[in-house]
């Protein structure tokens, strides 16, 4: 039984989890002060993390005994009754947000819940939705962590989400260019193997160019007081894909994602505070721990 467990554990896998984890995080901090519940947070957030285990659970029983593309660490039986198990219990995860913070918060979970069990052997295997769909598992966290704490998602919030979806699409396409030649070899067609690498950095260069535009366009609504947002954080957040962009431009394999990856960070950072306009959860928290060390 402890070898089982340990085994179903190792599908715990922290780089992918953890940063959906915290983006559910970052929608909630997003929300105004006085509707924070940090105890609704932290039931959305394990539900975040719960619908991403099933995901790894899936792919695991694709690609383990029906692709043969890995050894599996499970039996067929195993895996299944793990993915059943998940999906019961972030199912009923996703009833108690309902109840708690509203259908939105628990429909959130339930997309992501379909995105888990839908990845593999679907999703995965044309170029568009192997792209898009853990930006948009992203994306749902964002909302839904936001949508936790309050009744509804404000029109700043869900332009934030808009923008990590772009820009999180483009950087799969370069992360997926890492891999080309093995998911080539498998027939997995992502968007490098079907178009080629350098159509797929015109492609993803092209993405980054959109959310550079949309960027400034909802730094723009914000100079005339449209969604609610700080403009001149978000235009500081137009650097993120901007870079982005630059870095497909003039580099190459591991070294653009992961300068990529460092502008994403850029990117959440300008963008938190453009959407926080100093009275959300996150400012009060702040705010709260410089004062308890006497800086505020």
């Amino acid at each position: 039984m402890s070898r089982a467990i340990a085994d179903a554990l190792a599908y715990v896998r922290p780089t992918f989890m953890l940063p959906a984890v915290g983006m559910s995080a970052y929608g909630a901090l997003l929300a105004p002060a006085a509707a924070f519940d940090l105890r609704v947070a932290a039931l959305h957030a394990v539900a975040v993390g719960v619908a991403l285990f099933v995901a790894h659970l899936r792919d695991g029983l694709v690609d383990g005994h029906v692709r043969e593309e890995e050894d599996p660490r499970l039996s067929v039986a195993a895996f299944r009754w793990g993915i059943r198990a998940g999906v019961a219990l972030g199912t009923a995860l996703a009833a108690g947000l309902s109840v708690v913070a509203g259908p939105l918060a628990g429909a959130s979970i339930a997309g992501l819940l379909a995105l888990a069990l839908l990845h593999a052997p679907y999703l995965d295997r044309h170029p568009v939705t192997v792209t898009v769909d853990y930006p948009a598992g992203i994306a749902l966290g964002i909302v839904g962590g936001y949508a936790a704490q309050s009744a509804a998602p404000s029109p700043g919030v869900v332009a934030v989400a808009a923008l990590f979806f772009g820009l999180l699409a483009g950087i799969k396409v370069g992360i997926d260019a890492l891999d080309a030649d093995f998911d080539r070899s498998i027939d997995k067609r992502t968007v490098p193997v079907a178009l080629g690498p350098r159509r797929a950095d015109r492609v993803a260069g092209g993405i980054f160019g959109l959310v550079t535009l949309g960027t400034l366009g909802v730094a723009a609504a914000g100079t005339v007081g449209a969604l609610g947002v700080d403009a001149p954080f978000v235009l500081a957040a137009a650097l993120g894909p901007l870079g982005c962009l630059a870095a497909t431009a003039l580099t190459g394999g591991e070294r653009t994602v992961r300068l990529q990856m460092g502008l994403t960070y850029v990117f959440a950072g300008f963008l938190f505070f453009g959407a926080c306009v100093g009275r959300c959860a996150g400012a009060a928290l702040v705010s709260r721990a410089l004062g308890a060390v006497g800086i505020a």
